[in-house]
């Protein structure tokens, strides 16, 4: 399975639980110096403000996919997060709708959906996304897996953003579905005068690999 940072490609790693501990995120008191940002997962995604030269050590929940049966009924052990995701009159969606997928645990719970949701976001300093990954499984004996993953953006204040996590899927030459694993944001900008959006790539940016202490 492919990992795709909206442009580069890494090795995937076996699914697993990060075991950094997290909080669910809270927005700036104030709109000053912040961003929009739709945050699309069928996995989970925690973003953090990066203060200093380090990693943040414990994470903030941003959205996190739930489970549901093939009649659309969501299941009462995987719920998504949050349960009434937030609108804040962003522009229109430009990024691809993610696949359904079937969890490696307790299939009868149903298929991973993906959850939108907006936020606003500081921008005085650099972001963090991050996710703990996903595990994919089928009814045989064998599942693919996405790494658990970080990157760190520099967002700009008063501008609208989507960040897409989680597993995607396209077809292969033979028509077969190849899994994608996915993690990147892109910019939603508007031509002048028009109702023309045209989506725009952030490019990570360099950051410490080391975690705060405390």
């Amino acid at each position: 399975m492919r990992f795709v940072a909206i442009a580069s490609l890494v090795a995937v790693s076996l699914f697993g639980c990060s075991g950094i501990p997290s909080a669910p995120y809270v927005e700036p008191a104030q709109s000053e110096n912040s961003a929009r940002l739709r945050v699309i997962t069928n996995s989970n995604a925690f973003g953090d403000t990066i203060v200093g030269n380090c990693r943040p050590a414990s994470r903030h929940k941003m959205a996190e996919a739930g489970r549901f049966t093939s009649e659309g009924r969501p299941s009462l052990n995987t719920p998504q997060y949050p349960l009434e995701p937030a609108i804040l009159g962003m522009p229109k969606r430009a990024a691809p709708e993610l696949i359904q997928y079937m969890g490696i645990r307790q299939m009868a719970e149903g298929f991973y959906k993906e959850v939108v949701t907006e936020y606003r976001v500081r921008t005085d300093a650099p972001f963090q996304i991050a996710t703990s990954g996903a595990g994919v499984g089928n009814f045989g004996s064998t599942y693919s897996s996405c790494p658990e993953q970080a990157l760190v953006f520099k967002l700009e204040p008063g501008k609208d953003y989507e960040a897409l996590v989680g597993v995607g899927g396209a077809p292969d030459k033979n028509g077969v579905q190849s899994l994608m694993c996915i993690m990147g944001v892109i910019e939603l900008v508007s031509l002048p005068g028009t109702e023309v959006l045209v989506p725009r790539r952030v490019m990570p940016i360099t950051a410490s690999q080391d975690v705060c202490k405390g």
